[in-house]
């Protein structure tokens, strides 16, 4: 015995068709739709938050902070009671040629009570020191690589927001064609199918009158039968991707839409040197190869800046005080002695390879960068020259299909007309038919390809966004 899936219901309808009104949709409409609702374009939108503060921490690398620590403490030992508070703000800047400055002001206050006296003091000091490194960790470009670094990131975060964008466009507009090449299919299907009922009909009359054999009207009956097949094939292909389109659109899948457009095309002349300086202009693989090896410089940089020795220059200033309380302590600062110090650390690496292992893995890192930039270069020229071919390719194949569409649809009609002067056959006339269908079918095929030709012609270009007047909204933070 066949099982029984536990879907199935004995006696149940077929599922029935979406209601509600149709909608009908442009392809300019389903774009800029697709864009406002993909979750691709939302997720990136949402990362692009989270990029863009990152770069923020990066650009404040020389911006003053500070902190405050503050404690309270007390303890109970015998008959003594004990109390200490601490106040401690702090300021630190560096600056672009790697100089440390710290500020600091520590403030503290003690307290002893006893049964029969009480001890209370207060401390208070300013410290300032400054830190220049001279040799390892010294200059502006070294200390400008995290920020730089941060930029260049920025940069390419950029490019992939657009990459994203561009593709959500190209998804879009190919699966609006399918949409649209299935809808004409439906079309086409329905036109096969009237013409093997009028085939039938003629029979049907040609046979009443005498002039053909009642057996010669099962094959006109089965050409209808088969018409019939193809026509819900077609619906049921229509239906698939009209979901299909609905599910990138992020739509309700129960909307009932319908292109609003036609299937239209005009040649295109392509000049083959400016559209290859437009990809590498727009390319953001290209582009971004190139942010990689501005990347590995800067990484070349500092790891040729680590092997020097560390030497650096520090000096501070202190000035101490004392009182009955922190406050009193404080105010007595400007009268109290200032303590200076100034001197020279100096650290030397002995037998450390490891010290050069990272310049040698930025070295070769960059030449590699390099060589993948050549590489992607010679992909970028080829895949253009490829898509040029290509549309140029398709947009012949699409003029030929028309013509023999137009000589098969003319051949048809001829030999419907031999065929009621009784000087054809109906496997003559099927056979034309059949021609005629493949033939609408190829033209149609051609013309999506064309239309899908220059669609991936932009996205090898880069510049998708710039043929639907599509902006970023990705202002700076």
């Amino acid at each position: 015995m066949t099982p029984t899936p536990r879907y199935a219901q004995a006696g149940a309808a077929p599922t029935a068709p979406p209601t509600g009104p149709e909608v009908r949709l442009t392809l300019p409409e389903a774009v800029y739709l697709g864009l406002r609702r993909a979750p691709a374009i939302r997720s990136a939108y949402l990362q692009r938050v989270l990029e863009k503060y990152n770069l923020s921490v990066s650009e404040s690398a020389f911006s003053p902070k500070g902190g405050i620590v503050a404690s309270v403490n007390a303890d109970r030992t015998g008959a003594s009671l004990n109390g200490f508070g601490q106040l401690a703000p702090s300021v630190q800047v560096l600056t672009p040629l790697g100089t440390a400055i710290n500020f600091g002001w520590d403030l503290r206050q003690s307290s002893r009570r006893q049964r029969d006296n009480g001890l209370l003091t207060g401390d208070s000091a300013l410290t300032l020191s400054v830190i220049q490194p001279l040799l390892k960790g010294a200059g502006y470009e070294v200390n400008m690589a995290p920020v730089r670094e941060a930029r260049l990131q920025e940069r390419y975060n950029q490019l992939r927001l657009k990459a994203t964008v561009a593709d959500t466009i190209t998804g879009i507009a190919r699966a609006y064609h399918q949409f649209i090449q299935a809808r004409q299919q439906v079309i086409l299907a329905k036109g096969a199918l009237q013409r093997a009922r009028e085939l039938d009909g003629a029979n049907r009359a040609l046979i009443a009158a005498g002039r053909m054999a009642e057996i010669e009207l099962v094959q006109a009956q089965s050409t209808v039968a088969a018409q019939e097949l193809a026509t819900l094939q077609a619906e049921n292909a229509f239906d698939a991707t009209r979901l299909a389109l609905l599910t990138l659109l992020a739509i309700d899948p129960e909307t009932r839409i319908l292109p609003a457009d036609t299937l239209t095309a005009s040649p295109v002349r392509v000049d083959l040197k400016t559209v290859t300086a437009l990809a590498f202009d727009n390319r953001p693989d290209y582009l971004s190869q190139l942010i990689a090896i501005e990347s590995a410089r800067i990484g070349l940089v500092i790891a040729t800046n680590q092997q020097e020795w560390d030497l650096s220059l520090g000096i501070g200033v202190s000035t101490p005080g004392g009182g009955r309380t922190g406050w009193r302590a404080t105010e007595g600062l400007p009268n109290t002695k200032t303590d200076l110090r100034a001197g020279l650390q100096l650290t030397i690496p002995i037998n450390n390879p490891a010290v050069r292992q990272r310049e040698v893995q930025a070295t070769v890192g960059l030449r590699q960068g390099e060589v993948l930039l050549e590489q992607i270069r010679a992909q970028v020229d080829q895949q253009v020259r490829d898509g040029v071919r290509t549309v140029d390719i398709a947009w012949r194949q699409y003029t030929l299909s028309r013509q023999v569409r137009e000589l098969s649809a003319q051949t048809l009609a001829n030999e419907m007309v031999k065929l009621r002067a009784g000087r054809s056959g109906n496997f003559q006339v099927v056979s034309y038919q059949e021609q005629l269908r493949g033939a609408e079918n190829g033209e149609l095929t051609a013309l999506v390809a064309y239309l899908d030709a220059l669609i991936t012609l932009d996205q090898l270009l880069g510049t998708t966004l710039d043929t639907w007047s599509v902006h970023l909204n990705d202002a700076a933070p």
